[in-house]
């Protein structure tokens, strides 16, 4: 049981590194949709990827498992689904400078604290960077 457990969890772990990977390159695509002047398409991509980060929020119990009881990482899944809930407001910001500041400055350095911390649990890595 605990063997098929571990490569489930493992399993888990790669296919939402995979989704992380998917959102990393949207991140860009929305950062170039802002500075062309396309804030609606930036804003309805973010969106939909923001709304995809819902199946994997802390209060998901498998990422609770994997993150906080396996590995002691509430504080720092907490800090990130904050910023992705935050990122579901960008529609509302006043203008396409303020999008870029908040991707650029908030959200990107946040989700790729988390990315390297979602590595090091699959990698079997338990020390937080």
């Amino acid at each position: 049981m605990s063997r098929r457990l571990q490569e489930a969890e493992h399993v888990f772990l790669k296919r939402y590194n995979k989704w992380l990977q998917t959102v990393e390159e949207g991140l860009a695509s929305v950062a170039y949709f802002y500075r062309e002047g396309h804030v609606d398409n930036g804003d309805r991509l973010l969106l939909q990827m923001m709304e995809g980060f819902q199946p994997f929020s802390s209060d998901n119990m498998t990422m609770r498992y994997l993150f906080v009881e396996k590995e002691g990482l509430e504080e720092e899944m907490i800090i990130f689904h904050d910023v992705v809930e935050k990122a579901k407001g960008v529609p509302s910001f006043a203008s396409a400078e303020e999008r870029i500041r908040f991707i650029a400055q908030e959200l990107i350095p946040s989700f790729q604290r988390w990315k390297l911390f979602v590595q090091q649990v699959e990698g079997g890595e338990t020390d937080k960077p």
